[in-house]
């Protein structure tokens, strides 16, 4: 059973586009490919790369506010990354970076978002996959445990030791001393460290650059599909590379197992919907899960090859068909400024709030760094259609 999972817009070819994937494809085999009756090794995943035919900047870029040397070089070490990933989720969660405090007063918020911020130092799938075990582990000892005993005179020396301790059945170390927990160590030192001790000029500069490029590419993208995505006899290159992932995956199928799932962020939801109303509308997917997109904005737009302006006849009360090939769609979305509902514009798609802690624009990719996001997944692909 192939997962086809279809990225959005800002996404390039880099470490952090690696990195990024390394750790979504690990928590999806641990934690998803349970619910789908699978081990995690049996999971197909197929992640058809559209990036690379985005939008292109003659100037690169040189038309962004302040574009001073010393800011372009700010935070520019890996490290520094993954800490910019996670403060917005510390800022926002009403999580300071001590979690060991925190823990105290929230126990299972709190060890949400120590793996959170582990993944997001995650460098291979292989220790995406680790952390993964060990969250649904410590999630669930945190779930039984709201307050343990051991937490009131734990250290932030030893407040990961001792979690690890507590949550493993047997009382043993599962992962070592020199593999999960030093991941884990790292992540509770980068959350103290993620948020700046002021709020200094030159962090407000750069957050504005990074939040005017991300603006940029996000129209980008979306101009250079609009533009180049062709018609139903010459599909355009955007549409090309995804359906040949789809139809990769659709042949991968074993007997008795021939479902398709695939999971859309962002603006990938609105390739997923060209694909299904227009460019292959007999290519079956068993279940379509659109995470952050724009599918039912676009369509209040008319911006779809087969959107009419007649159809639905009387908005907002009409709706538009689910389309045919499309067996179950769930839509899940946060209040960030780029993630909209599905559900009163098209019928039969369940629409689902998630809250991922991060804010603005740092709620759009947040949905994959959190691990509880899988969990929910997996829950719902376990319900039965319809539910």
């Amino acid at each position: 059973m192939p997962i086809v999972f279809v990225h959005g817009v800002n996404n390039r070819d880099d470490e952090a586009y690696r990195e990024n994937e390394a750790a979504r494809n690990g928590f999806l085999r641990e934690i998803v490919a349970p619910a789908l009756s699978l081990t995690p090794d049996a999971l197909c995943i197929v992640s058809p790369y559209w990036g690379k035919y985005g939008v292109e900047f003659a100037w690169g870029l040189a038309v962004l506010p302040d574009p001073e040397d010393a800011v372009e070089r700010f935070g520019a070490d890996p490290e520094s990354v993954a800490r910019a990933r996670v403060a917005g989720l510390l800022a926002e969660s009403g999580t300071s970076g001590e979690l060991l405090t925190n823990a105290r007063q929230d126990f299972a918020r709190s060890v949400e978002v120590l793996y959170a911020t582990a993944m997001a130092g995650a460098q291979s799938e292989a220790e995406a996959r680790d952390l993964a075990k060990s969250y649904v582990r410590s999630a669930q000892y945190a779930a039984q445990n709201p307050k343990p005993p051991w937490l009131a005179t734990a250290t932030a020396g030893n407040f990961v030791d001792q979690l690890n301790y507590a949550a493993d059945a047997s009382g043993e170390e599962s992962f070592g001393a020199g593999g999960i927990l030093n991941a884990l160590k790292e992540a509770l030192s980068r959350a103290a460290n993620a948020l700046p001790a002021d709020a200094s000029e030159l962090a407000v500069r750069l957050w504005r650059k990074r939040l005017n490029a991300t603006v940029a590419r996000f129209a980008g993208d979306a101009f250079v599909y609009l533009k180049e995505r062709g018609t139903q006899d010459t599909p355009g290159p955007i549409v090309k590379e995804v359906l040949e992932g789809l139809r990769a995956a659709r042949a991968m199928h074993e007997a008795g197992d021939d479902q398709l799932i695939v999971i859309a962020h962002s603006f990938g939801g609105e390739i997923i919907y060209d694909i299904a109303t227009t460019f292959d509308p007999d290519l079956s997917i068993d279940c379509l899960i659109t995470v952050g997109s724009q599918v039912g904005l676009f369509e209040e737009m008319k911006l779809y090859v087969a959107s009419r302006k007649d159809l639905p006849p009387e908005p907002p009360k009409g709706h538009l068909p689910r389309p045919a090939s499309v067996k179950r769609w769930l839509n899940v979305f946060d209040t960030d400024v780029l993630s909209y509902r599905v559900a009163p514009v098209v019928r039969e798609v369940d629409d689902f709030y998630y809250d991922t802690g991060f804010s603005t624009f740092s709620a759009h990719g947040g949905y994959f760094m959190r691990p509880s996001f899988y969990t929910r997944v997996a829950a719902r692909l376990r319900e039965p259609s319809g539910t």
